[in-house]
């Protein structure tokens, strides 16, 4: 009986100004199998995180998922148990939704043995998100920039210094990627976005050459962060308090409710520093302290 089993990182995006379009992949990995079974049904089976709240049925995001890539083979969705094993945690903004579609995407491909291209792949995942940012780091690797190209997607892969360390704060409050892209305006004004350009090209710079003192200046934003931040309280003060523990830069993950500091050392300090920001406004949270990932999603054996 045919077997595919893959193991998809985590990733937080934007990193300030990088909205929509900059992704780095994490050490922190969900994994997907897909099984064939004698019984003419679909079954999925959930391990870890959102055990009891993600659905193991067709209300799942991974059915739909796997389910394009069956329809663009011709087959019809049949005879496979589907099984989750999730260590990211669900809307902290570290990509679980997008680790998921592109495992579905990859298991599913590889099962029917087609060969679909990374091309193929990132596309089919971005129209199931509606972005494509997560999706492109959880499947390359690295620190992804993505350049949408009509109806295609581009990207530069850059891998980058690995004294660079992630410690994320998680508090407990969810918020859905919906919600937080609903709240944001449609138009910018021309000083925000100039903002956000400068800061984004002294944030690859900072990354690419190592140079960590400019990070502090090239995590600032003002297209998402400051309208995000009502749905959720202390979110500044993490940011801040991160800063000022020693981090180099600091920003809300995705479209929250993490927040993601880098820095070189003193993790524990920058870690507690956050908690008890979150904690003046009563909420609790948990740190976690991440590498890069550099390889992106991989096919287990």
């Amino acid at each position: 009986m045919k077997k595919v089993r893959v193991k998809i990182p985590a990733s937080t995006t934007n990193l300030g100004p990088g909205f929509d379009c900059l992704g780095l992949a994490l050490k922190l990995y969900n994994i997907i199998e897909i099984e064939e079974i004698r019984k003419d049904k679909v079954g999925i089976e959930i391990e870890g995180e959102g055990k009891n709240d993600i659905p193991q049925n067709e209300k799942n995001i991974i059915f739909p998922a796997i389910k394009r890539v069956f329809d663009k083979a011709g087959k019809k969705i049949s005879r496979i148990k589907i099984r989750q094993i999730n260590n990211i945690p669900p809307g902290k903004g570290l990509g679980s939704s997008a680790a998921t579609r592109i495992g579905g995407i990859v298991c599913a491909s590889n099962f029917l043995g087609m060969n679909l291209s990374r091309e193929e792949i990132l596309k089919l995942a971005a129209s199931l998100e509606g972005h494509p940012d997560n999706a492109a780091a959880s499947l390359l690797g690295g620190l992804v920039i993505v350049i949408p190209q009509k109806e295609n997607f581009r990207w530069i892969k850059i891998d980058l210094p690995p004294e660079l360390k992630v410690i994320i704060a998680l508090p407990e409050i969810r918020i859905p990627t919906q919600k937080a892209r609903e709240i944001l305006p449609q138009n910018f004004s021309l000083e925000d976005i100039v903002f956000n350009l400068s800061r984004m090209g002294t944030l690859i710079y900072s990354l690419v050459k190592g140079e960590w003192e400019y990070l502090m200046l090239a995590t600032e934003d003002k297209l998402h962060q400051k309208y995000r931040e009502t749905l959720l309280p202390g979110m500044r003060e993490a940011i801040e308090s991160a800063l000022k523990s020693g981090a180099k830069g600091a920003f809300l993950s995705g479209a929250g409710s993490g927040i993601v500091a880098l820095a070189e050392n003193k993790e524990e300090k920058i870690g507690k520093s956050m908690q008890k920001a979150f904690l003046k406004r009563g909420i609790t949270s948990k740190i976690m302290t991440l590498r890069i990932d550099r390889e992106g999603l991989k096919i287990l054996k």
